[in-house]
Protein backbone atom coordinates (compact mmCIF):
# COMPACT_ATOMS: atom_id res chain seq x y z
CA UNK A 1 0.00 0.00 0.00
CA UNK A 2 1.07 2.87 -0.90
CA UNK A 3 0.57 6.73 1.49
CA UNK A 4 1.30 9.94 0.40
CA UNK A 5 2.22 12.58 2.84
CA UNK A 6 2.84 15.85 0.51
CA UNK A 7 6.32 14.92 -1.02
CA UNK A 8 6.70 11.67 0.75
CA UNK A 9 5.67 8.46 -0.35
CA UNK A 10 5.73 5.88 2.31
CA UNK A 11 5.16 2.34 1.05
CA UNK A 12 3.88 -0.35 3.18
CA UNK A 13 3.12 -4.23 3.47
CA UNK A 14 0.35 -5.74 5.24
CA UNK A 15 0.85 -8.84 7.16
CA UNK A 16 -0.30 -11.74 5.06
CA UNK A 17 -0.07 -9.53 2.10
CA UNK A 18 0.56 -11.60 -1.56
CA UNK A 19 0.51 -15.15 0.95
CA UNK A 20 -2.17 -18.05 0.45
CA UNK A 21 -3.94 -20.58 2.09
CA UNK A 22 -2.15 -23.67 1.91
CA UNK A 23 -3.67 -26.23 -1.46
CA UNK A 24 -6.37 -22.92 -0.88
CA UNK A 25 -7.55 -24.17 2.21
CA UNK A 26 -8.43 -21.35 4.59
CA UNK A 27 -7.96 -23.38 8.63
CA UNK A 28 -10.98 -23.02 10.69
CA UNK A 29 -10.59 -22.20 14.23
CA UNK A 30 -11.58 -23.49 16.78
CA UNK A 31 -9.64 -26.40 15.04
CA UNK A 32 -6.13 -27.42 14.29
CA UNK A 33 -3.27 -26.38 12.20
CA UNK A 34 -0.58 -28.44 11.03
CA UNK A 35 3.10 -26.28 11.78
CA UNK A 36 3.52 -27.81 7.91
CA UNK A 37 1.02 -26.48 6.41
CA UNK A 38 1.31 -23.00 6.82
CA UNK A 39 0.35 -20.59 3.78
CA UNK A 40 1.75 -20.71 -0.03
CA UNK A 41 3.95 -17.85 -1.07
CA UNK A 42 7.03 -16.72 -1.64
CA UNK A 43 9.88 -16.19 1.09
CA UNK A 44 9.41 -12.68 2.98
CA UNK A 45 5.78 -13.14 1.87
CA UNK A 46 4.61 -16.55 3.21
CA UNK A 47 7.08 -17.31 5.12
CA UNK A 48 10.70 -15.93 6.40
CA UNK A 49 13.52 -18.74 7.02
CA UNK A 50 16.74 -17.80 7.52
CA UNK A 51 19.00 -20.18 4.99
CA UNK A 52 17.89 -21.56 1.20
CA UNK A 53 17.73 -25.09 2.26
CA UNK A 54 15.51 -27.43 2.97
CA UNK A 55 17.32 -29.22 6.40
CA UNK A 56 14.25 -32.19 6.33
CA UNK A 57 11.91 -33.78 4.14
CA UNK A 58 10.97 -32.55 0.55
CA UNK A 59 7.14 -32.56 1.77
CA UNK A 60 5.95 -29.54 -0.02
CA UNK A 61 8.17 -29.51 -2.78
CA UNK A 62 10.70 -26.52 -3.15
CA UNK A 63 10.75 -24.69 -0.25
CA UNK A 64 13.07 -22.93 2.77
CA UNK A 65 11.08 -23.82 4.86
CA UNK A 66 12.70 -26.68 6.77
CA UNK A 67 9.70 -29.29 7.36
CA UNK A 68 10.82 -32.95 8.90
CA UNK A 69 9.54 -36.25 8.80
CA UNK A 70 8.34 -37.76 12.15
CA UNK A 71 6.46 -40.75 13.39
CA UNK A 72 5.13 -39.01 16.47
CA UNK A 73 3.82 -35.46 14.48
CA UNK A 74 -0.37 -35.73 13.45
CA UNK A 75 0.59 -35.78 10.39
CA UNK A 76 3.65 -37.78 9.80
CA UNK A 77 5.36 -34.11 9.69
CA UNK A 78 6.67 -30.69 11.49
CA UNK A 79 8.65 -28.06 11.33
CA UNK A 80 12.15 -28.22 12.57
CA UNK A 81 15.37 -26.61 12.50
CA UNK A 82 13.28 -23.60 13.70
CA UNK A 83 15.97 -20.40 14.27
CA UNK A 84 15.30 -16.79 15.97
CA UNK A 85 14.14 -14.37 13.38
CA UNK A 86 11.92 -17.15 11.10
CA UNK A 87 8.37 -16.67 10.96
CA UNK A 88 5.25 -18.23 9.18
CA UNK A 89 1.90 -17.07 8.32
CA UNK A 90 -1.15 -19.60 8.06
CA UNK A 91 -4.74 -17.88 6.79
CA UNK A 92 -7.15 -19.05 9.40
CA UNK A 93 -11.24 -18.34 9.91
CA UNK A 94 -11.79 -17.47 13.05
CA UNK A 95 -15.82 -18.95 13.38
CA UNK A 96 -16.60 -16.88 17.13
CA UNK A 97 -14.97 -13.98 18.57
CA UNK A 98 -14.11 -15.08 22.52
CA UNK A 99 -10.92 -16.53 24.45
CA UNK A 100 -9.37 -19.81 23.38
CA UNK A 101 -7.14 -22.52 24.74
CA UNK A 102 -4.11 -23.44 22.44
CA UNK A 103 -2.33 -26.78 22.50
CA UNK A 104 1.03 -26.97 20.99
CA UNK A 105 3.09 -30.33 20.40
CA UNK A 106 6.82 -29.77 20.94
CA UNK A 107 9.90 -31.05 21.07
CA UNK A 108 13.87 -29.79 21.79
CA UNK A 109 17.02 -31.57 22.67
CA UNK A 110 17.98 -29.39 26.07
CA UNK A 111 15.97 -26.10 26.25
CA UNK A 112 14.70 -24.86 23.55
CA UNK A 113 13.92 -21.16 22.82
CA UNK A 114 10.64 -18.59 22.64
CA UNK A 115 8.33 -18.16 20.05
CA UNK A 116 4.90 -16.42 20.17
CA UNK A 117 1.19 -16.07 17.62
CA UNK A 118 1.18 -12.91 16.24
CA UNK A 119 -2.22 -10.82 14.17
CA UNK A 120 -1.24 -7.38 12.89
CA UNK A 121 1.82 -7.50 14.29
CA UNK A 122 0.00 -7.99 18.02
CA UNK A 123 1.12 -10.72 20.25
CA UNK A 124 -1.48 -12.41 20.84
CA UNK A 125 0.07 -15.67 22.83
CA UNK A 126 3.15 -13.54 25.31
CA UNK A 127 6.13 -15.55 24.89
CA UNK A 128 6.31 -19.37 24.57
CA UNK A 129 8.73 -21.36 26.08
CA UNK A 130 9.82 -24.34 24.51
CA UNK A 131 11.16 -26.82 27.14
CA UNK A 132 13.93 -29.67 27.20
CA UNK A 133 11.35 -32.93 26.40
CA UNK A 134 13.78 -35.32 26.51
CA UNK A 135 15.00 -35.53 22.78
CA UNK A 136 14.11 -34.38 19.63
CA UNK A 137 11.71 -37.20 19.00
CA UNK A 138 9.81 -36.58 22.12
CA UNK A 139 7.30 -33.94 21.61
CA UNK A 140 5.22 -32.41 25.03
CA UNK A 141 1.97 -30.84 24.54
CA UNK A 142 2.46 -27.40 25.78
CA UNK A 143 -0.80 -25.53 26.65
CA UNK A 144 -1.65 -21.80 26.22
CA UNK A 145 -4.96 -20.22 27.77
CA UNK A 146 -6.74 -17.29 27.23
CA UNK A 147 -5.80 -16.72 23.61
CA UNK A 148 -8.09 -13.98 22.50
CA UNK A 149 -9.86 -14.05 19.12
CA UNK A 150 -11.73 -11.95 16.90
CA UNK A 151 -14.27 -13.33 14.21
CA UNK A 152 -13.49 -13.24 11.05
CA UNK A 153 -10.68 -13.93 8.06
CA UNK A 154 -7.42 -13.26 9.20
CA UNK A 155 -3.20 -14.54 9.43
CA UNK A 156 -1.80 -15.97 12.24
CA UNK A 157 1.95 -15.51 12.31
CA UNK A 158 4.26 -17.73 14.32
CA UNK A 159 7.18 -15.88 15.14
CA UNK A 160 10.65 -17.30 16.18
CA UNK A 161 12.03 -15.20 18.90
CA UNK A 162 14.94 -16.40 20.41
CA UNK A 163 17.35 -20.16 19.94
CA UNK A 164 17.69 -21.36 23.45
CA UNK A 165 20.91 -23.67 24.60
CA UNK A 166 19.12 -26.79 22.17
CA UNK A 167 20.68 -24.61 19.13
CA UNK A 168 17.32 -24.24 17.90
CA UNK A 169 13.53 -22.39 18.74
CA UNK A 170 12.37 -26.12 18.48
CA UNK A 171 10.55 -28.38 17.04
CA UNK A 172 6.25 -27.41 16.40
CA UNK A 173 3.58 -30.43 15.48
CA UNK A 174 0.53 -28.35 15.59
CA UNK A 175 -1.55 -25.53 16.77
CA UNK A 176 -4.67 -26.71 17.92
CA UNK A 177 -7.56 -23.53 19.27
CA UNK A 178 -10.14 -24.54 21.25
CA UNK A 179 -13.04 -22.28 22.61
CA UNK A 180 -13.17 -21.95 26.04
CA UNK A 181 -17.03 -22.47 27.06
CA UNK A 182 -18.71 -20.38 29.73
CA UNK A 183 -19.88 -21.68 32.72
Amino acid sequence: MKVILGSLILTTTLIGAGSKPYKGKIHEIPGKIEAEHYDEGDPGVAYHDLDKKNHGADYRGPTQVDIEKRQDASNGHGLGWTREGEWLNYTVEVKQTGTYNLEIPVASNKKGGIFHLAIDGKNITGPIQIPDTGGWQILKLLKIEKVKLTKGRQVIRAVMDTKGPSGSTGDIDYFKFEKVQKR
